[in-house]
């Protein structure tokens, strides 16, 4: 009939029997096994055909068999059988080993597994708090995801020398705001929001306005206007004494005066400038009684003014072609920001 039970590994492939013989000479008590056995029970120990009890009469410890007391006298007198010794390997089902069979407790949420170099393995727990030098995220489709899509903001600091800055999401405002600083919303240079506007609450920009002078003639006087009431200043510096702004960063300046008033009638042609430290920008109007009805008119002159820092800018106009005084409006205004 065929065989029942565990089919015997005829292959040896998971277990080996083996023996050895020694000659004992009444003093040696060490002796040298040709294969380490995993300990004491996995041999049988005979001296002089009487087995040798594993709990007293003898120790292993790697390859060494020792005796504790002196086998007598003989040839091949000690005879050693290794019982299924293990000389195969098998894995184990996948998902089966826990840190039960690991001989490891749990570790703390997030923790990973590591090894110390010598084979022992523990729990650690990643820093992610700083990285050396660099960091890089490769692949296919890197992503880098910072927060867990609940109610709070999240940023990047760049920690500067002198400044510091950073990019985060403002989740209140639902705006990712870049800005000076560590704290997140307190000094925002620009702000994105969800519909896709972009500001920039403190690009340098100023509105002025006037409330009327009496200052412009006819014979060919080029009259500065003072606009002395501030409207808008934002990181700007706009003196209401002298009518000057002074750029405080060096940039491209959007700039322009929107000019009204009356009494021109009997002058030839308005010239109005504005002024800066490295070029003045006109514009003309000619033949004035002829271009309009009545006595009021309304220019504007407009320019993009090539700036460095501390350059000055202001109004000026200059009429031609008779004596009468022209009055500027208190609606004129004199205005400017930085675009790049």
């Amino acid at each position: 009939m065929a065989y029942v039970g565990n089919p015997i590994d005829t292959q040896n492939t998971f277990q080996s029997l083996q023996g050895k013989r020694f000659s004992g000479d009444g003093s040696t008590t060490a002796f040298t096994l040709d294969v380490a056995p995993g300990n004491v029970l996995d041999i049988e120990v005979f001296v002089g055909n009487v087995r040798q009890d594993p709990n007293s009469a003898y120790t292993v410890s790697g390859t060494t068999l020792t005796f504790t007391g002196a086998p007598p006298s003989g040839t091949n007198n000690i005879y050693v059988v290794h019982q299924a010794k293990s000389v195969g390997t098998i894995d184990p089902p996948a998902n089966s080993v826990g840190v039960t069979q690991l001989n490891l407790s749990d570790g703390s949420n997030g923790q990973v597994l590591q090894t110390n170099g010598s084979g022992t393995i523990s729990f650690a727990t990643v820093d992610t708090s700083s990285a050396t030098d660099s960091f890089t995220i490769s692949g296919s489709t890197p992503t880098l995801t910072i927060g867990d899509a609940g109610a709070e903001d999240t940023k990047i600091v760049f920690d500067g020398n002198a400044q510091d800055f950073h990019i985060g999401l403002d989740d209140s405002a639902d705006d990712l705001v870049i800005g000076l600083g560590s704290t997140l919303g307190t000094t925002t240079h620009m702000a994105f929001d969800e519909t896709g506007a972009i500001t920039k609450p403190l690009q340098p920009s100023f509105n002025a306005g006037t409330s009327g002078q009496n200052n412009v003639t006819g014979d060919e006087t080029q009259a500065q206007i003072i606009f002395e009431s501030e409207n808008i200043d934002r990181n700007a510096d706009y003196n209401t004494s002298n009518g000057a702004f002074t750029a405080p960063v060096t940039g491209l300046y959007l700039l322009s005066a929107n000019v009204s008033g009356g009494g021109f009638s009997s002058h030839g042609r308005m010239l109005n400038h504005i002024v800066t430290s490295n070029r003045t920008y006109i514009q003309t109007a000619e033949n004035l009684a002829n271009t309009v009805t009545s006595t009021s008119f309304g220019f504007s002159v407009t320019c993009l003014a090539d700036m460095d820092a501390n350059d000055t800018a202001f109004f000026r106009m200059r009429v031609d072609g008779g004596s009468k005084v022209i009055d500027v409006d208190d609606t004129s205004t004199f205005q400017g920001c930085l675009i790049a």
